[in-house]
């Protein structure tokens, strides 16, 4: 169209200032960072058994020998698993299956320390979620195991407070849902793993946010990015890997664009949520009772070094809230690859 033609053009005339302002935010970024001497970030972490949720400050340095998890929620769950932080809002979604609810609440930083404030919300009812997640605009997907959704509520109906789910995927009627596990979005795709005939159905499935409607819409968007499970549960990107865990033991890694599936590590004993710390860290909860890190910024993904990062009783679900300076510098960028993207589908 002459509108599509008139933007492309735009951006091609202004490439040189969209590179310099990119530049400029980035370093303001940066500015900000040592203005206000914040940590890396704040691990949050779900323990189900104990209906309890605990946060770690994450180490500037790296060593985690002195981490010693604190209490952020011990009441109003039942039995939380999935976590998920909007670091643009600050709002932590906690998905409870036992009650079919996903909770959400406002976080509060100060200093070094991690708080919540105000009432817990209802922002999803009447879906069994054990995995919960949300993007850079606030939209929130998670799984409904026992029904084989994707379901998705959109961001403005959570502002509103409405929480009545849409179905984005149905296994009723796509073989790629078959029991959905843990779920993980970057702004443009979601993805999730299945706990039943994953070998068949694919371990770990990458499709788009919003598919188009109508009929065969959804599974034209659907790719199989793995399938070397029978059962998996977390899943978690960190740049452009995907990390999955299975039933015992093992982490999987692949690239979203798919290719070859690497086994990270096969020496955890029940894993299940992971994180990535947005820099260079992947964080993985053992129910054991601890949470383990590794390095998953890799070009070429493989086996790993895992070190045992913090003990915690039935670590469950894992979400990171970035400091200052680095989530200041994945909403830049995650601006920047969505204009991108957009101006590229209009040509």
């Amino acid at each position: 169209s002459v509108r599509a033609s008139w933007a492309w053009s735009l951006f091609h005339m202004g490439q040189t200032w969209f590179v310099v302002l990119l530049h400029f935010l980035l370093q303001s970024c940066t500015w900000q960072g040592f203005a206000s001497a914040q940590s890396p970030g704040f691990l949050v972490i779900s323990a189900p058994r104990n209906s309890k949720i605990s946060w770690v400050r994450l180490p500037e340095d790296g060593n985690s020998d002195k981490l010693q998890p604190m209490t952020l929620i011990d009441e109003g769950l039942h039995h939380p698993q999935g976590i998920a932080v909007d670091q643009k809002r600050k709002r932590l979604f906690v998905a409870d299956p036992d009650v079919q609810k996903i909770y959400s609440y406002q976080l509060s930083i100060d200093g070094d320390t991690l708080s919540t404030y105000g009432p817990q919300m209802v922002v999803s009812r009447t879906a069994e979620s054990r995995w919960v997640a949300v993007d850079g605009v606030g939209n929130l997907f998670f799984s409904d195991e026992p029904q084989n959704l994707i379901l998705r509520v959109p961001a403005d109906k959570v502002l509103r407070g409405d929480p009545t789910p849409e179905v984005v995927y149905n296994g009723n009627t796509l073989t790629e849902v078959n029991q959905p596990g843990g779920v993980a979005v970057d702004n443009l795709h979601v993805y999730w793993t299945n706990k039943h005939f994953g070998m068949q159905a694919g371990s770990v499935i990458r499709a788009s946010e919003f598919p188009e409607s109508g009929i065969g819409g959804p599974a034209k968007s659907i790719s199989v990015l793995a399938r070397n499970t029978v059962k998996s549960y977390g899943v978690c990107l960190a740049l452009g890997n995907v990390y999955y865990t299975n039933s015992e033991k093992s982490v999987f890694g692949v690239k979203k664009t798919g290719g070859p599936v690497a086994e990270v590590t096969s020496t955890l004993t029940h894993p299940r949520g992971c994180a990535w710390d947005g820099d260079g860290t992947v964080y993985v909860a053992d129910r054991a009772g601890a949470v383990y890190s590794f390095a998953g910024n890799m070009h070429n993904i493989g086996g790993a070094e895992v070190s045992r990062a913090f003990e915690v009783e039935d670590a469950f679900g894992l979400g990171v809230l970035q400091g200052t300076a680095r989530g200041c510098r994945d909403s830049v960028l995650s601006f920047a690859l969505t204009l991108v993207s957009i101006l590229v589908l209009l040509q």
